[in-house]
């Protein structure tokens, strides 16, 4: 393999750390004949795609370069595309060996190179014409605030910096080439630049910085000389507390007797900047300036200044705490790291909320038409049509600690047929209120769903009216009957849906209870979690309101129906689900707030930790008692939806997940069906070594198949459920009122046309979300591991699990470099991915266990613990 293949094949940047069904790559849009541009680190290349393949379900694409050489690389590791650029039958003859297998292919690939070299001469033209005019983009395109990020797309820059045929492709692919060599300006999209062609620009006063932070590093600065010598004592006295503070609650103290000069602030500032995340692309405009004041302060071994090495300094620094949550810091995600209290941006929400409830009319005043951005529906729109289910009871069951109550389940068996009853899933309704056309629907969209983090949530509606006007139980605690839309399902005495309706509803009798006390109720095995570090001190609060016999004979009932209705489901597709270990942290008070986002003058550092508990589940032990049926009414609801949306004609996007697919032994399939359990679980080890493809989720308008969940095709499943946390959801029931309000309209409030066009952004905000949620959790772990193998005075009868590890290998081996290869594990009691560092030599199948030690825990921009063997397999 040669240096250019390796860099390509060696690792994936930012791979998923998931091993659920869901985890695959997607499926490839990169046609066979397209010219791309791939870039890791310093190495970039231009290649025609000749092909695609499957490892470990993972989808790599196989391009010829100029070389001569076949590079295998996954689809986020190209920049730019132009298709067809040779002929896709051509491209599909020069197969996908390393060498040529016959005369056929040798000669296909003479003639694509032929292809891509004339292509890189129109490129290099185009290059030579950009350099020409001399044009500096940055001015033109940078925002006017110098505090504030800009984007520029790709067809927008090469407008101004060439006049000569601006849209023709050599001179887009030679304006993304000058754009890239200014990572100082620009940054590539972090998720796919392909598909998105849009570079973020960097603000002036980060430009400015940085440039004036490396003319004092390349001059030796009396300032930076200054900086060096305050930053060492201030890296010694912040170990000293922290080792005398280990296990206090958190806090941090300020260090009135020093001051940071401007200076130290910019230096600072720029060293903050330094730590965001970014594309692996080549040069780094920041490493220099990193490494050099790393370095001569002297107070970390590192043998490389890396971005572990940064966060290390930055929390000694006092600039972040030890607990600092890089992952929600990302700018992609846009969150507001300001605490709630000081935040102009809920200040601003609340007085949003507080008026557009005043101005809210009487149920028979005229309503108000037509509606600013920030008009809520001054009455409800569909309340001579709702339905009144008076004093039926509904549950609403939930964890303890549930922000935002989106449900609630009600029963009601069938008078004269035995065996059958009514489930009615009773959702919030925010579409009482809440129009499309809001500034907060707007906002909603744009975060895409709400935000659930270890330290902190960050709700997608204002808590101001969630908790006070749409969250279930935040009427009935005033009196007051809850506008709910409702999915009813009418169970036969076999488990069949025989019926079903939608209907927009009131409910009075509402009743929360939690997980726990409902299995208790009914003698149901609840949840257990694991607990590899020790269980938590003190026991949850349950919330148990006064429950009548009726009240456990219908949740019994519900349970009853939804075991009957699952058994009878698994008979349609019979799915076989896999479930490893996962591991996540729960905080004993949240929100936990790491350093103030903006610049302080006095240096601080910081004493303690959050106290936290470490916990390990799985789908496998989470699907049990009460979190299983009301997880089955859940999606047995948007079963529902999807088929009342096609009953009426309605167009709605629908969830979509097709069968795994054999790549090598159809006998696969039928080897993982004959194993699974009775629930369809399958051991994590046994999919591993079965070369199977799971496809990834799609959004369609058709009602599709959604095989893990038994949905067949034609019967589809839309995601109505969670309106209070996920706008897809709020687009659902807005077209569920259009449909109530105009049945005979012939177009809708939500076009096909729109759906389409929203179903790529949804897909890429899910992609987005859980990227962060699975990065985040590795990192909260991996702090609680380090912390734990660090503690300078452990206890004496403490448990320590890390001292007897298994791991069973997720993928093959690579080379990690010359002397040591990389094998991607999970550790199944730690619930937690990692990596084995072997000799060259050693050689692990996929699915085998194997004895292993922590060799090391890395907190940086990723989190990484690496493992090495001991004890044999």
């Amino acid at each position: 393999m040669t240096e250019t293949q390796t860099v390509f094949a060696n690792d994936v940047e930012d791979a998923d750390l998931g091993v659920g069904p869901e985890d695959a790559s997607s499926a490839s849009n990169i046609e066979v004949g397209s010219l791309v541009e791939i870039r890791k680190g310093s190495t970039y290349a231009h290649g025609i795609v000749l092909g695609h393949s499957y490892v470990n379900g993972r989808m790599w694409h196989l391009s010829l370069i100029s070389s001569g050489e076949i590079i295998q690389h996954v689809e986020s590791d190209v920049y730019i595309e132009v298709p067809r650029m040779a002929d896709r039958d051509l491209a599909l003859r020069g197969g996908t060996g390393v060498t040529p297998a016959d005369r056929v292919e040798t000669n296909a690939r003479v003639e694509i190179l032929k292809h891509l070299r004339e292509a890189e001469k129109e490129i290099n033209k185009a290059s030579m014409i950009i350099g020409r005019k001399n044009t500096a983009l940055y001015p033109h395109v940078r925002a006017k605030h110098p505090d504030e990020w800009a984007s520029v797309s790709l067809s927008e820059a090469a407008k101004l910096v060439c006049d000569y045929r601006p849209e023709s492709w050599s001179t887009l692919v030679a304006t993304h080439k000058y754009i890239m060599g200014r990572p100082i300006e620009f940054v590539p999209h972090m998720q796919s630049q392909r598909l998105a062609l849009t570079y973020d620009v960097r603000p002036e006063n980060h430009v400015v910085k940085l440039q004036r932070v490396v003319d004092m590093v390349r001059k030796r600065s009396p300032e930076l000389e200054a900086f060096i010598e305050k930053a060492r004592g201030l890296i010694l006295s912040a170990r000293e507390k922290a080792s005398e503070s280990w296990d206090e609650p958190p806090s941090r103290v300020v260090v009135k007797d020093v001051t940071l000069s401007p200076d130290d602030r910019t230096i600072l500032d720029v060293l903050h900047l330094a730590l965001r995340r970014t594309r692996n692309t080549g040069v780094d405009p920041f490493s220099g300036v990193v490494t050099s004041i790393l370095k001569r302060i002297g107070l970390h071994a590192h043998k490389i200044v890396d971005d572990v090495c940064l966060r290390q300094f930055l929390i000694e620094m006092g600039e972040m705490a030890p607990w600092e949550d890089i992952v929600t810091q990302r700018k992609e995600l846009n969150l507001d790291l300001t605490p709630d209290e000081e935040s102009r941006r809920v200040k601003d929400q609340d007085a949003l909320v507080k008026r557009g409830l005043s101005s809210l009319r009487p149920s028979r005043a005229k309503a108000k038409q037509p509606l600013g951005p920030e008009d809520f529906y001054d009455r409800d729109p569909v309340e001579h049509l709702r339905h009144d289910f008076g004093s039926l009871p509904v549950y609403v069951i939930d964890d303890v600690s549930a922000e935002e109550l989106d449900d609630g389940l009600s029963v009601e068996p069938v008078l004269h047929e035995p065996g059958s009853a009514w489930i009615h899933v009773h959702i919030a309704d925010p579409t009482a209120v809440l129009p499309p056309t809001h500034v907060i629907s707007e906002a909603a969209r744009r975060m895409s769903s709400s935000a659930y983090f270890i330290h902190r949530t960050w709700p997608m509606l204002p808590p101001s009216l969630t908790h006070n006007r749409l969250s279930l139980c935040s009427h009935s605690r005033k009196g007051e009957p809850e506008p709910v839309l409702t999915f009813s399902f009418k169970l036969d005495a076999e488990g069949s849906i025989v019926d079903y309706d939608v209907k927009a509803g009131l409910i009075r009798n509402v009743k929360r209870v939690d997980y726990d006390s409902v299995d208790r109720l009914l003698g149901n095995e609840g949840v257990q979690f694991e607990y590899p570090f020790g269980a938590p001190q003190t026991p949850g609060v349950s919330h148990v309101p006064v429950l009548e016999t009726k009240d456990v004979e219908n949740m019994r009932l519900i349970d009853n129906l939804t075991r009957r209705f699952r058994q009878r489901n698994r008979q349609t597709l019979n799915p076989f689900v896999f479930s490893a270990p996962i591991a996540t942290l729960v905080a004993a008070a949240k929100p936990i707030h790491g350093a103030p986002t903006t610049p302080t003058w006095n240096p601080s550092y910081y004493r303690g930790f959050p106290d936290l508990t470490y916990q390990v589940y799985s789908q496998k032990t989470m699907e049990r008692g009460s979190r299983l049926f009301v997880a089955e009414c859940m999606k047995t609801a948007s079963r529902v939806a999807s088929r009342w949306f096609a009953a009426k004609g309605v167009p709605m996007l629908r969830r979509s997940a097709r069968p795994p697919i054999a790549l090598e032994d159809n006998g696969d399939i039928e080897r993982l069906v004959a194993r699974m359990d009775e629930d369809g679980f399958v051991e994590h080890t046994e999919f591993l070594q079965s070369k199977l493809h799971v496809p990834s989720v799609e959004y369609v308008l058709e009602p599709g198949i959604h095989w893990s969940m038994g949905i067949p095709e034609g019967e589809g499943y839309v995601r109505v459920t969670s309106p209070l946390r996920r706008y897809n959801d709020l687009v659902a029931h807005w077209q569920i009122k259009d449909a109530l309000l105009r049945p005979k309209a012939s177009t809708r409030l939500f076009t096909p046309g729109w759906l389409t066009t929203y179903a790529t952004e949804v897909r890429a905000y899910e992609k987005l979300w859980k990227h962060s949620d699975q990065s985040h959790r590795m990192q909260w772990t991996l702090m609680y591991i380090k912390r734990f193998i660090e503690h300078p005075n452990p206890p004496s009868d403490r448990i320590d699990p890390l001292q007897s590890l298994s791991a069973y290998i997720t993928e093959p081996g690579r080379m990690r470099d010359l002397l040591t290869n990389q094998f991607s594990c999970h550790i199944p009691s730690l619930g937690l991915p990692a990596t084995i560092v072997t000799p060259r030599t050693t050689n692990i199948p996929v699915g085998q266990y194997v004895n292993v030690r922590v060799k090391d825990v890395q907190i940086g921009l990723k989190a990484l613990c690496i493992l090495e063997l001991c004890g044999g397999a």
